[in-house]
């Protein structure tokens, strides 16, 4: 075999070799692009303490049960910011069986979009007159949120679940079920 053959045999080798290892990169980098996508979005999400939940549902429906006996209810109202960068205000008025206002309490809550469940926003409520709790929250973005509220006083512990439809007009409702929600996005 002459050098030139032996230079070009050479060659075709390391072509060969350089290809080979190159779809071998490749598949590598298109799987930990893959892998890093399926666990990085925010819209799929593993809920936090989901078994011990599972677990404690008669303890959740008893306590569920008490809040249902005060009798208190909610309403919410949301004013929505004029700009992107700044937060929006959530206010919501605590009414007893009476329809009086409920005060002194401590109320927290959590917050998340449909669309981004991942990113849950907790909500820490000031008491901004008798009955009134207030908080600035992050919510820009129209679609369908859920608000779960804790309100602890001394008259007992309240919690609730609600959903809200926010549409691009800034305007907010109540929604009562999902299915309530889908056919008013549709409108």
């Amino acid at each position: 075999m002459s050098d030139t053959e032996q230079s070009a045999e050479t060659l075709a080798r390391w072509t060969w070799c350089g290809v080979i290892f190159s779809l071998l990169g490749v598949q590598i980098l298109i799987s930990g692009v893959a892998v890093f996508l399926a666990t990085s979005d925010p819209s799929n999400v593993i809920v936090e303490g989901y078994y011990e939940q599972a677990l404690s549902w008669d303890e959740q429906r008893l306590t569920q049960a008490k809040s249902d006996s005060l009798g208190w209810n909610s309403q919410v109202t949301f004013e929505k910011s004029p700009g992107l960068l700044e937060k929006s205000r959530l206010e919501i008025a605590l009414l007893d069986a009476n329809g009086q206002p409920v005060t002194a309490c401590q109320v927290e809550g959590e917050l998340f979009h449909h669309a981004r469940a991942g990113d849950v926003f907790k909500v820490r409520f000031v008491e901004t007159r008798p009955g009134h709790y207030a908080a600035l929250v992050p919510i820009q973005q129209a679609g369908l949120w859920e608000l779960s509220l804790v309100a602890a006083g001394t008259a007992g512990s309240f919690q609730e679940k609600q959903q809200f439809l926010l549409k691009n007009s800034g305007e907010f409702q109540k929604v009562e079920s999902v299915s309530d929600s889908i056919s008013k996005v549709k409108k």
